[in-house]
């Protein structure tokens, strides 16, 4: 029995490591980290640091660190499955604990497959913008658009030509199957025809958080009432639209540096306010808001803006969908922008400071904006009033924070001109339906437990070499570094010459070469760590750092998070004084050299003292031959040692 492969990476994607360390931990920020008092031992001097941008956890006072599983683990004494399920059960992920069949393993390839036909199709999409016809139809469009070349080139924007079945002919001329191609919603079959779903079409290809592509959106150009005007993937076994939005993988990070996320309708609002400076933009592609989506964003930030078009029926139509955003607890604020005008119309107009000024001047609370709006409706009829009243009522009970809901009472309260008590007491009585509908969740944590005393270190081993060694593995595996070799260089007239060669190697290779096959670790983890990198070496693939700190094995899990957490920062004050420090990164190729040499050397002294153990023993023989063999270690501890001098101070 297991929990599929599938899910698990699911829930790692989804559980930020924030997130759920702070639903047991209040953390601050502090330059790219935060900092909080550490749920596992007693301090008070705050040392317990998480990084959202490493996924991972550290405490620099009782030593404890890991991802957001191992956390839950640590903290709720919990195994590997049940933290699993407990974070899949807090993000509302459905785990089915099976044993898999092989029709599941068939299913993961198909997805697997999925994903490689719709990135040969948006590879094929963008070539056909260099064609005569997608010059002449796509890229003009595009440019009746006002994007640019670079803009066209980063969301990867293409097009599908006019005939029936050109994208199908060329995929299954490339071997890509049927079924895939049929799947993914990229061709249509009817018995011995086949058609492509997009032709004719400019095409927005939609990303997933990591920029895989996972479906797309075409946009026909031409004006016969009767074709669609947008035509979307069909749900597939990677594209579920309540799930994704457009533009978020381009989005992610201004979302979280401006701490503010805004909300249009469509592909074009989302590029044009991208290059107009506005980035931190996403859509919904023309689909009902879903909580997901809604989930999706505030992994990033609490805040939302969602930009209208001025449509007053428009807007109303949206109000279902703002209230979830509220009943998630976030802030929600609306954007109206002027008769006439869209996202998409307005940045082409203006520039991009007065493009930000105008969304920022004025963005209203959706509440105040709400109970405005509906007001004007009710023209001092009381009726109509009594409904607007209950509406806005309804709104407010969805706020899960009651300081907020507060705030909101107190406010329509002012602007509809009834009793705040009267409001307080009807959110009160919606509050208690929606709790006897069993639709409230509450959630209290165990308490913290502490944790075991640390072991104290053999320094007779070579453990803090061995760390050494897996540090940089981790760290910087993939990084290449630079060798010089002199080469002596045989010309026809005879006259010999020696030139320097320049070759690079991976740190990884490097490390591996130098140790593979002569070197056994004492430490069993590192040990196991190394062991598992080598297996991916000789498979010619590279681990990701992420592989050892996501580890089922909470030791390993523990150890990765432990060599990639640094205590200190460097401030980026340092810089705008105009000071400047070397980092190890600078000096990789150094570093790793004195690591390696480092661990022969003390492997050679643990021989060394081996053999000065076998001469004590009474036997002649067995002392001639310790002495031999101590010899050679001596004369080869002092070659590593003269190399690792010169490697320090070169």
């Amino acid at each position: 029995m297991m929990i599929p492969k599938d899910i698990v990476d699911n829930i790692f994607e989804t559980a930020r490591i924030e997130e759920v360390v702070g639903d047991f931990v209040t953390l601050k920020k502090k330059g790219a980290n935060m900092l909080g008092v550490c749920p596992f031992h007693d301090e008070k001097t705050p040392s317990f640091t998480v990084s959202p941008a490493k996924g991972i956890y550290k405490c620099f006072g009782c030593g404890k660190g890991g991802n957001s599983v191992n956390f839950v683990m640590e903290l709720e004494q919990f195994s590997y499955p049940e933290a699993l399920k407990f974070l899949a059960k807090k993000y509302h992920i459905d785990v089915p604990e099976i044993e898999l069949t092989a029709e599941q393993l068939e299913k993961a390839n198909t997805k697997e497959s999925l994903y490689v036909v719709s990135n040969f199709a948006n590879e094929f999409f963008q070539k056909q913008l260099k064609t005569n016809e997608g010059l002449a139809i796509a890229i003009s469009y595009f440019q009746e658009r006002g994007m640019t070349d670079e803009i066209i080139q980063k969301f990867q924007l293409g097009y599908n030509p006019e005939s029936w079945d050109a994208l199908t002919k060329e995929a299954l001329k490339s071997g890509y199957k049927k079924e895939y191609l049929e799947q993914s919603g990229l061709s249509i079959f009817k018995e011995d025809k086949s058609f492509d779903r997009f032709r004719g079409r400019v095409m927005f290809p939609i990303h997933s958080l990591s920029g895989r592509v996972l479906g797309f959106g075409g946009r026909t150009l031409k004006t016969e009432k009767k074709i669609a005007k947008y035509v979307n993937s069909p749900e597939s076994d990677i594209y579920h639209k309540s799930k994704i939005l457009y533009g978020i993988y381009f989005a992610k990070s201004a979302i979280v540096k401006e701490d503010c996320c805004y909300l249009v309708e469509g592909y074009t609002d989302v590029i044009s306010m991208y290059q107009s400076g506005v980035e931190n933009v996403v859509a919904s592609s023309g689909t009902a808001l879903s909580v997901e989506q809604i989930k999706l964003i505030s992994r990033y930030t609490k805040n939302i803006h969602i930009l209208f078009d001025g449509d007053a029926a428009g807007i109303k139509a949206s109000f279902r969908g703002i209230d979830l955003i509220l009943a998630e607890g976030m802030n929600v604020k609306v954007v109206l922008f002027p008769d006439g005008e869209d996202p998409d119309s307005y940045a082409k107009k203006v520039s991009s400071d007065k493009l930000k000024n105008f969304i920022h001047n004025e963005a209203k609370d959706f509440l105040s904006f709400k109970t405005q709006l509906l007001q004007k409706e009710t023209k001092n009829d009381p009726t109509k009033k009594a409904a607007l009243i209950k509406e806005i009522v309804g709104s407010i009970a969805i706020i899960p924070d009651h300081i907020t809901r507060a705030v909101f009472i107190k406010d329509c309260s002012k602007t509809l001109q009834i009793s705040e008590a009267i409001l307080t007491q009807e959110v009160a009585r919606v509050k208690r339906q929606e709790s006897s509908s069993g639709q409230v969740n509450e959630y209290t944590p165990k308490q913290a437990i502490k944790a075991p005393s640390q072991k104290k270190v053999d320094f007779n081993k070579s453990n803090y070499q061995e760390w050494e060694i897996i540090r940089f593995l981790l760290c910087y595996g993939d990084k290449e570094i630079v060798f010089f070799e002199e080469v002596e260089e045989v010309s026809e007239a005879g006259n010999n010459k020696t030139i320097v060669k320049e070759y690079t190697l991976f740190v990884a290779q490097f490390i591996l070469e130098e140790i593979s096959g002569e070197i056994q670790f004492d430490h069993s983890v590192y040990a196991d760590i190394l062991t598992e990198y080598m297996s991916f070496i000789n498979n010619d693939e590279l681990p990701s750092p992420n592989h050892f700190v996501q580890h089922s094995n909470p030791t390993i899990s523990q150890v990765a998070t432990d060599v990639m957490s640094n205590r200190y920062e460097l401030s980026e004050n340092w810089k705008k004084h105009g000071i400047y420090t070397d980092t190890e990164d600078v000096h990789l190729r150094l570093a790793v050299e004195t690591a390696v040499y480092s661990l022969k050397v003390k492997k050679i002294e643990q021989l060394i003292k081996s053999a000065q153990d076998e001469m004590k023993s009474p036997d002649l023989e067995t002392q001639n031959q310790a002495l031999e063999k101590m010899s050679k270690l001596l004369l080869l501890k002092k070659m590593i040692s003269e190399k690792l001098g010169r490697t320090v101070l070169r």
